[in-house]
This record gives structure tokens, C-alpha cells and sequence, in this order.
């Protein structure tokens, strides 16, 4: 696959498929899932969280693998496991049966989702990644909004068996092919294509301490806005509600996908000449100044608005710097097998970020929830601010357009 427009097409799609069937399917299907095995639907999401905990231990050796064997192979093989393996679910006999199989897909769900794809860009089009990623983003932001939907649909027809099989075949069908057309080209013959007024160029990479350094700081930063982040997508409409805010809740909430949509246009557009570390600082930033909003005095149903374009926006840049600032940081070489170890560090502080958050809500209250999630969420920014402090003094944060 030669065109990097195709290529970007082609992930976008596959991302679509990975995170809407793997991610915004289940809490669609698990009441069925739970009815029929007689269990509750807490004990799934528990399910869900141990397998994302394990997956995320597992992301830095599979991220080794995207940089030995090449992305696109990796994300091909791992295609047709999760094919394999969502056939194997919908039959499923038993409870266990299925809860092992959740843990495996999640296991290797590394494989297929964002850090094999920004890899698979970085790979193929290393002078221009950054603007790669933020264009797939854009694609795959659409997950939610498809799947969820569709899901619903083919559960109250087919049954959540029956939509597990679809997504076998979504996987087998299209994700496969797709990801072995992106491979069919070795690695080495991937020059990029030509860039008219390239959007940025950037300094040589980190090596040594600095490149130690840097990593730790990176991986704190954004396991900790992370943290935040998964605290309150998980919550969003019960602390709004606690707000008192009744329907107004829900349309606040949603609010959050057209702001990560606008956020990323933004980025793709008026923001091309920026560092991707600068954009992550906005990403970090974002998050506490939306959180703030919840505890200030004021009109309840503005300032809730207010927080879910600034929650929104947070979001939907976190996703792109957490591929464009270790390419910009640390550079192609490697790079599977350093987003594996971000990964891991963000599964393991996030897998417990609902858990604490429901928590300190049953026990504290909403505002001493937020006020928790506030604190974490800036301590994230003073490690990304950190980070840029040291870069700077390198003098790494100068570009030419």
C-alpha cells in the first residue's frame, strides 16, 4: 500500500473496527452476557479491568514484537487472532469459558489498537507521523459513535452471540486483509512519500540520561492524566447528576465527542508547527481546568457544558501525543517497543483510577472525588511541565517549519 492517504484510510477503518468491537461493544452487551450466566454485571466489567491490567503488562514484549517483525505484520497476525477469538466467545458454554477468552482478547488487544498503528505510521512515514496520527485519530473517533449503535441493534436481533459473530467476521473480513495489505511491502523499502511544506522538523532524538529521563517524566505524565481521564469517562454522568443538573446531565456529556472531534481539526490544522510535546501540555492542561469548572461556583448547567469541551478537547489530544511525543522525543528506532512500556504503566495506574474514583465518591462525596482526580490530574501536568523544562534547556523545542 504506497499512498499514505490509503494507508491512514486503511488503519482508520481497522481502528473503527478494533475499538468499537474489543472496547464500546461490551458494556452494550453485557446485560445479555450477565443474564444468561446468571451473574452480575460488575463481575464482567471486573473481567474487562483484569484483562486490560494484563494487557497493559504485556504491551511493552508485544511492543518489541511491532519493532522486530514490523507493525503491520504484527497487527495482521494479531487481526486474525481477535477473529479467532470473538468466534470463539460467542460459543462460548460457560462462564469461564468466556471469562478466560476476555482475558486473552484483552491480553493481545495491544496488538490491533492505537500503539500498533501509530508504530505502523511511524514505520512507513517517519517524516511526517505526527500529521499521520492526528489524521487517524479523526477516523477513529468515529468508534464510539458506530458501534455503539450497531451493537445495540445487533444484539435486540441476533443476541449478543450473534453480534459477537459479526465482529468475528468484521475482524476476519476486513481488518485482516487491510492490515496484510499493509504489510506486503517490507519495511525497509517504506521511504515516505514527498511532502509539500513539511509541518515540522524536528530535532534528533534523546539518547542516554536525558532519553531516561525524559521517558520516566513522559510515562508518569500521562499515566497520571490518564488516571483522570478514565476516572471520569467512566463516572462522567453520575458526577454530573450530582451536580444536579437532571437531563442537562446527559446532554452535557454529550458534548465531549464534537469537542474531541474540533480539538483534533484544530491540531491537524492551525497547530502543524507546534512541537507535539507543546500540544501535550494543552492535552495535560486541559483535563485539571475541566475539573475546576465542576467545583466553582456558578450557573450549574454553563459550567457543565464548559467542562465537557474542555474534558472533550483533553481527550481527544491525549490520544494523538501519546504516539507523536515519543516519535518526537525518542524517534522511530525502538519506538514498539517504548509505547508498550507507556502503555504498561498507564494500564496499571488506570485499571484502578473507576475502581478508586466510585469509591471515594460512596464514601467522600462527589466533591472530594473531584477534588482527588483535580490533584492527580496536575500532578500530571507538573511532569509533562517538567519534561518540557528539560527539553527546553536543550534547546529540543525548536522546529522550522
Amino acid at each position: 500500500m504506497r499512498s499514505p492517504l490509503a494507508m491512514i484510510a486503511a488503519l482508520g477503518v481497522t481502528q473503527i473496527i478494533g475499538y468499537g468491537s474489543l472496547y464500546y461493544a461490551f458494556p452494550i452487551m453485557a446485560p445479555a452476557v450477565a443474564q444468561e450466566f446468571g451473574v452480575s454485571e460488575p463481575l464482567l466489567f471486573g473481567l474487562l479491568s483484569a484483562g486490560l491490567l494484563l494487557g497493559g503488562l504485556a504491551a511493552p514484549r508485544l511492543g518489541g514484537l511491532l519493532d522486530r517483525m514490523g507493525a503491520p505484520r504484527v497487527m495482521a497476525a494479531g487481526s486474525l487472532l481477535m477473529a479467532g477469538l470473538s468466534a470463539a466467545l460467542a460459543l462460548a458454554p460457560s462462564l469461564p469459558v468466556y471469562g478466560a477468552l476476555l482475558l486473552l482478547i484483552e491480553l493481545l488487544s495491544f496488538t490491533v489498537l492505537y500503539d500498533a498503528a501509530f508504530a505502523t505510521l511511524a514505520q512507513r512515514q517517519p517524516q511526517d507521523t505526527r500529521r499521520a496520527i492526528t489524521r487517524l485519530t479523526l477516523i477513529a473517533g468515529f468508534a464510539s459513535t458506530l458501534f455503539w449503535p450497531l451493537t445495540g441493534w445487533l444484539v435486540d436481533h441476533l443476541g449478543w452471540r450473534g453480534a459477537q459473530g459479526i465482529f468475528a467476521a468484521l475482524h476476519l473480513g476486513i481488518a485482516v486483509p487491510l492490515h496484510l495489505a499493509l504489510a506486503a511491502r517490507p519495511r525497509r523499502e517504506a521511504a515516505p512519500q514527498p511532502v509539500v511544506r513539511p509541518p515540522l522538523s524536528l530535532p534528533p532524538p534523546l539518547t542516554g540520561a536525558a532519553a531516561r529521563q525524559a521517558f520516566v517524566l513522559l510515562g508518569l505524565s500521562f499515566a497520571l492524566t490518564g488516571m483522570a481521564i478514565s476516572a471520569l469517562g467512566v463516572h462522567l454522568v453520575p458526577v454530573l447528576l450530582a451536580r444536579g443538573l437532571g437531563e442537562t446531565a446527559y446532554l452535557a456529556a454529550m458534548v465531549m465527542g464534537p469537542a474531541q472531534v474540533l480539538i483534533r481539526l484544530v491540531d491537524a490544522t492551525l497547530w502543524r508547527h507546534l512541537h507535539p510535546l507543546q500540544v501535550a501540555v494543552v492535552s495535560a492542561a486541559a483535563i485539571p481546568v475541566a475539573l475546576a469548572l465542576l467545583l466553582v461556583p456558578g450557573p450549574a448547567g454553563l459550567l457543565a457544558f464548559a467542562f465537557a469541551l474542555c474534558f472533550g478537547a483533553g481527550g481527544g489530544l491525549s490520544s494523538i501525543v501519546r504516539g507523536s511525543v515519543p516519535v518526537a522525543l525518542f524517534g522511530v528506532t525502538g519506538l514498539g517497543q517504548r509505547l508498550g512500556r507507556l502503555a504498561a504503566i498507564r494500564s496499571v495506574l488506570g485499571a484502578s483510577a473507576p475502581f478508586l474514583f466510585a469509591w471515594a465518591m460512596a464514601q467522600l462525596g462527589a466533591q472530594a472525588a473531584i477534588c482527588a482526580a483535580l490533584a492527580v490530574a496536575l500532578a500530571g501536568v507538573l511532569a509533562l511541565v517538567m519534561l518540557r523544562r528539560q527539553i527546553d534547556r536543550a534547546g529540543a523545542l525548536t522546529v522550522s517549519a
